[in-house]
């Protein structure tokens, strides 16, 4: 509350000056490394005898980032106390500043005969009114053609496990997009974000490296559409493609009581502390392809509510389903969408009135999203995330199961996410 009401202050105060309020901002500083090699990359002239210091705006090879809407080259790191007869070398650095605080930034770096590296960047809010605080973020970029093919090695008891299906998502990386081992930049991903291989009879599964974006890190779960000997048996496993080792075990064991049917493998809520934001989605990862049951989104509710009383007088609000609109084919509160394998459901809510940080402890909980195996008939495979609801669609279906969770043993998928 002291740094808004600081703020506030310094607000009003430059407005009755007839000045600009300016900000915090900050820096962030880093190196460009050969993803294959890790040999650091200069996209910068000499200066004196010393490489990486003098800009060059007509170079091929650049970081940029897009700052309100315009581009904005990196510049060489400054020269300090390096000079040309001590071993203090530049090699790789550049730095980005005037990065608004809380602000979240598109990042590319460039060079010829790379792959061009794209990635994102949030400068968190600062504690303290500061200029020029400094983060640190390095970018890999691959040569092009460059790929790791990854062999996973799936075993139970030691035992090869044949016909498991292992499939490795996407995953950004949380912590302002820097991966924990060498303050990496995480590279996004513009295409398919899960790709899937299925064990041979000798419990191996091989994703080429062509279907993977070199530098980013994905999450793997290897699973089986049945139980063997009675038990629900499971394995994970992350690495970072183009970077580990090409060959990964994982090993299975059973799981509980996990429905052997259709449950969730994992969900963007694993983590009840994580904050998702205005526009927080519930992202579920599933064992096997699902749809939603035809016919049933009137079911499908999303509430809101909110911990604490709203500090800006504007409460965000979610559209109501009123009781006349139970049958109308639609959802009022609740966007669901199915990825294309079937594999993952993301469910969104509707805003008649968008959230804010202002808003704070709202969360949000979803109902009556029914679900079943894809291409499902019988009422015995019909799954729920929040009961079936209390609209005439969900009448034959009200002794449907939850949707469990490997992640808890058996227990009920979280259809709660946290905003602020």
């Amino acid at each position: 509350m002291y740094k808004l009401t600081q703020k506030f202050l310094a607000v009003s105060l430059l407005a009755l000056a007839g000045c600009e309020y300016e900000a915090n901002s900050g820096r962030l500083v880093g190196f460009i490394v050969d993803g294959q090699t890790g040999q650091r990359l200069n996209f910068f002239k000499e200066n004196g005898a010393k490489g990486n210091l003098g800009d060059d705006g007509d170079s091929t090879s650049q970081v940029y980032a897009i700052i309100d809407g315009e581009f904005r080259r990196a510049k060489p790191c400054g020269r300090g106390d390096l000079n040309d007869k001590n071993a203090i070398e530049a090699d790789g650095c550049f730095q980005i500043d005037n990065i608004p605080e809380g602000m979240t930034i598109p990042i590319f770096a460039q060079a010829p005969g790379y792959e061009r590296f794209v990635g994102e960047y949030t400068y968190a809010l600062l504690d303290l009114d500061q200029e020029h605080a400094q983060k640190v973020g390095n970018i890999r970029l691959f040569p092009k053609g460059f790929s790791v093919d990854y062999r996973f090695n799936v075993s139970f008891n030691n035992n090869p496990v044949p016909n498991a299906q292992v499939f490795c998502q996407y995953t950004p990386t949380t912590d302002n997009s820097l991966q924990v081992s060498g303050n990496f930049l995480a590279p996004v991903t513009t295409g398919t974000t899960t790709v899937t291989a299925t064990t041979n009879a000798d419990g191996v599964a091989s994703i080429p490296g062509s279907s993977l974006v070199n530098g980013a890190s994905y999450r793997c779960e290897a699973v089986m559409a049945q139980s063997m000997d009675g038990l629900t048996l499971s394995g994970q496993g992350n690495f970072v493609a183009g970077v580990s080792q090409a060959e990964q075990r994982m090993a299975m064991g059973a799981i509980g009581s996990t429905d052997t049917l259709l449950y969730a493998v994992r969900s963007n809520v694993d983590d009840g502390t994580k904050l998702l934001g205005a526009d927080g989605k519930l992202i579920i990862t599933f064992n096997r392809p699902m749809e939603i049951v035809p016919g049933t989104a009137d079911c499908q509710t999303a509430t809101a509510g909110i911990a604490y009383p709203d500090s800006d007088g504007v409460t965000g609000a979610i559209y109501p389903t009123p009781a006349g609109s139970l049958s109308n084919g639609v959802s009022e509160s609740v966007t669901a969408e199915v990825s294309s394998d079937g594999l993952t459901l993301t469910l969104g809510f509707k805003a008649e009135r968008p959230f804010d940080p202002d808003d704070r402890g709202t969360s949000v909980t979803f109902n009556g999203i029914i679900v079943h195996p894809r291409g499902g008939t019988a009422s015995t495979e019909v799954r729920a995330i929040g009961g079936v609801g209390a609209c005439p669609a969900g009448a034959s279906y009200l002794g449907a199961a939850e949707v469990s969770s490997l992640r808890t043993g058996g227990f009920t998928q979280n259809n709660r996410i946290q905003l602020f």
